[in-house]
């Protein structure tokens, strides 16, 4: 375990095995422990890092009165790159892709390959007037709206269920619900990111960053139509579809993408975006 002060706040990670560093950035109510099955297979080659992002596990509490805002955890990423002080291979998942983007922008000379699984960008819809914009548009609605009447619980639940299918919040043991209740109030915030701003197309149009961009094929339609956009948007992508997995691919279909991540991180090529059909599959 190793915990860094960072301007006052609790910033835990998960840091084991040698050799270059992978830094795993989890989604919204996740936690660096969801990267169990991955970071195991990629540790004889690499010194994984997972973090637990403010308002996740051993981190700093982040309750639904204090607001959060992208930067909170782009500080909190950047302190992590500055401990290792030297080059990393960046990993993130959902939610994760806003949260570390500050550092993505800022610090690209540091990152030698980026993995993007399913990252949440949902702005580029809206930006493109795509009607799928409604889909995380009325699921940020129905959220905020089920925690200001009170009632966070059935608030997480239709989160999780939206994005796992029905009853997954029921079927997951009681230490995943406890670790994303704990992520709950911070979401409250979050869920304004369907409309940030950045990156903008031009952005990924303009980063250089070898990419390796995967989605299940079980994901939400909204997410499906993104990912064909950054796969487009993106100069240097490889992009995968996992037959059978929905949005938790690099959690439940670790077998499948841990050859997908090792290749990449290895340097080997693939084909481009540009190459490759949104519905191709490994």
């Amino acid at each position: 375990m190793t915990v860094l002060d960072v301007d006052g706040d609790r910033l835990h990670f998960i840091d084991e095995g040698s050799g270059t560093p992978v830094v795993f950035v989890h989604g919204s109510c996740g936690g660096a422990r969801q990267w169990n099955g991955l970071a195991s297979a990629l540790r004889d080659d690499y010194r994984t890092i997972c973090i637990d992002l403010f308002g996740a596990g051993r981190s700093q509490p982040w309750p639904i009165e204090r607001q959060w805002r992208v930067e909170d955890d782009g500080r909190a990423i950047g302190a992590v790159l500055d401990w290792l002080a030297g080059p990393v291979h960046l990993v993130v998942h959902s939610g994760g892709g806003h949260f570390a983007y500050p550092v993505i922008r800022g610090r690209a000379a540091r990152i030698v390959t980026i993995t993007l699984f399913e990252p949440i960008y949902f702005h580029l819809l809206r930006q493109d007037g795509d009607a799928l914009f409604d889909e995380p548009r009325a699921m940020s609605a129905h959220y905020r709206e089920a925690v200001d009447a009170g009632e966070p619980e059935d608030a997480i639940r239709d989160f999780v269920d939206t994005w796992v299918g029905a009853g997954g919040w029921d079927a997951f043991p009681e230490t995943t619900r406890t670790m994303m209740r704990s992520g709950a109030g911070r979401l409250y915030h979050e869920w304004l990111t369907p409309w940030l701003e950045t990156p903008s197309r031009d952005d990924l149009r303009a980063q250089t960053i070898p990419a390796l961009l995967i989605k299940g094929s079980r994901t939400l339609p909204s997410m499906h139509r993104l990912c064909d956009i950054l796969a487009r948007s993106l100069p240097d992508c490889r992009y995968h579809t996992i037959d059978g997995a929905g949005h938790m691919s690099p959690f439940t279909h670790v077998s499948e993408v841990a050859p997908l991540v090792r290749r990449h991180l290895a340097g080997a090529g693939g084909q481009t975006g540009s190459e490759m059909r949104s519905d191709d599959s490994i």
